[in-house]
């Protein structure tokens, strides 16, 4: 047995000094320093992260004051976590730091051809995509993106009031307003950069119309009748089968959409009698050829004819070589709404298609076409601002990648440097607001007195436990700002990982316990 470090040999035996006063006064003591005393924060926050819906959860938290760069509160906060949807605080600030907030996608149309007096061009359109993630579809009268704080991108849909196609619309008037009447085909330039498909990310394109989503409206009937559907945007591209029936009032809803065949939505299961309208979306799976009938149809509209047919493939063998569009005539173009406001439409309601986006336009600002190069410029740029990178892992721009890990700290530390650049005032605006908008409108208690105080992006990554048939929350997060009771603007982190969820433990649930969290920060800070 090995002796006590107090306890010394003699004459072959071990003859330990049992004096208490000797030990201490000698600096030898096998106890510990006491342990403070838990504040009312403390005791505050266990009355939430001790509950036994968290028996088994691990907890991170901080809290930074960045005027000082002190930190008030941690807890684990240099452990790393699963951070869902937080992922996109660091993609967000990256691409605005990479752009510059007041970035704008300018998407031209050439007449690849010669038009004659009559306005018939001996040739075809051609729409160059440059990348803008929204082209006009969420754009408001006073420049601003349209958001609802439930995006078509999830369940539960609330759609915009803006029409998606208003973009198209507007270059189709400007090809009208160039004398153009008639044109042999329209094609879809999308050599910017290949398609990529992730595991847990809608398909990123160079061209994106209406998230690259149909939207389908499914009003019930009578029980027992097929409800009624509405497609949006209303397009020949695709026709919607109707399987669905209209269950009895209060039952489940089950509808599921599917394409089969390419270009059939097929909607089936059920909604309940006097249930409302109800929105769900499916995903474009070609979006150039998408584009390319939508364009033209928004031509017609205009009294612009096409003699080539209006649906099928995007015919990609008549894109010009880079180089003739020197010398082509620019018959319209589209400007975007400045960078900010799509960050904002990002943040708000967590759009993943947007958030990944990011990630190749960082890849395209270093003249780079390829997904993993963007994101190791994000590293660079999110490194060129003071990040310490070693406390971050990821893998893509939207926080669906197994990768994804981050620390409280490291979070912190992002939310610090971004609120100091110069689009630091835009970044803190463009998150939800507890209890207020977007993803956080739902998550403040009642009583909470941080209601409309916190500006902080949510994290959810909800997987199924099949074992145990339940479902699992692997993450849920909040991490933003904080106006606190003491007039201080705070930095927080807050991370809950390993949840299952029931019928009393849902999404909402743990997201209002983070919200309340928030409420104790700014009570106690």
């Amino acid at each position: 047995m090995t002796p006590h470090p107090c306890c010394r040999p003699v004459a072959g035996a071990i003859i330990c000094i049992l004096l208490v006063l000797a030990i201490t006064s000698a600096g030898c003591t096998s106890a510990g320093p006491a342990a403070p005393a838990p504040s009312a924060f403390d005791t505050d926050l266990a009355k939430i992260t001790a509950q036994p819906a968290y028996a088994h959860a691990g907890w991170g938290l901080i809290v930074v004051d960045p005027a000082t760069g002190k930190t008030l509160y941690g807890k684990n906060a240099d452990q790393m976590f699963v951070p869902a949807s937080s992922t996109k605080l660091f993609s967000s600030a990256a691409v605005l730091e990479a752009l510059g907030p007041g970035y704008r996608f300018r998407t031209p149309v050439y007449a690849a051809g010669t038009a004659d007096s009559s306005g018939n061009l001996n040739g075809n359109l051609v729409l160059v995509a440059r990348g803008d993630p929204e082209m006009g579809g969420r754009t408001l009268p006073d420049g601003t993106v349209e958001f609802t704080n439930f995006d078509h991108s999830e369940s539960d849909a609330i759609l915009t009031t803006t029409d998606p196609l208003s973009g198209l619309n507007d270059l189709a008037r400007q090809v009208k307003a160039a004398g153009i009447t008639k044109v042999s085909d329209v094609v879809i330039d999308d050599t910017l950069f290949a398609p990529v498909q992730l595991e847990n990310s809608p398909l990123i394109s160079p061209i994106v119309i209406n998230d690259n989503l149909v939207d389908v409206s499914i009003t019930p009937g009578a029980a027992g009748a097929a409800p009624a559907l509405a497609m949006r945007p209303q397009t020949a591209a695709y026709r919607l089968e109707n399987r669905a029936t209209t269950g009895p009032a209060e039952s489940a809803p089950t509808i599921i959409l599917a394409e089969d065949p390419a270009g059939t939505i097929v909607v089936t299961g059920s909604i309940p009698a006097g249930a409302g309208t109800a929105n769900q979306s499916a995903p474009v799976k070609a979006p150039s050829a998408f584009a390319r009938t939508l364009f033209i149809e928004a031509l017609g509209r205009q009294g612009v004819s096409v003699t080539a047919p209006g649906t099928g493939g995007n015919p990609k063998a008549l894109i010009p070589a880079a180089a003739a569009y020197a010398g082509a005539q620019k018959v319209a173009e589209l400007t975007s709404p400045p960078l900010s406001e799509d960050v904002k439409l990002t943040l708000k309601v967590s759009q993943n298609l947007h958030a990944n986006h990011y990630i190749m336009l960082l890849a395209l600002a270093d003249n780079r076409t390829g997904f993993y190069d963007g994101m190791d410029k994000e590293g660079r740029v999110l490194k060129g601002i003071g990040l310490d990178t070693t406390g971050v892992m990821f893998g893509d721009g939207a926080g669906g990648d197994r990768v994804d890990h981050v620390t409280p700290q490291a979070a912190a530390q992002l939310l610090t440097l971004a609120s100091a650049r110069p689009y630091g005032d835009a970044f803190v605006k463009a998150q939800p607001i507890l209890g207020v908008d977007g993803t956080t409108v739902n998550h403040c208690r009642t009583g909470n007195p941080a209601c409309g105080k916190v500006y902080a992006k949510t994290g959810t990554f909800v997987i199924p436990d099949y074992m145990n048939g339940q479902m699992v929350m692997p993450s849920k997060a909040l991490a933003g700002y904080v106006d606190a009771k003491s007039g201080r603007r705070l930095v927080f982190a807050v991370y809950v990982n390993n949840v299952p969820l029931s019928d009393t433990v849902t999404m909402d649930t743990v997201g209002t316990d983070l919200g309340s969290v928030a409420g104790l920060i700014y009570q106690y800070y």
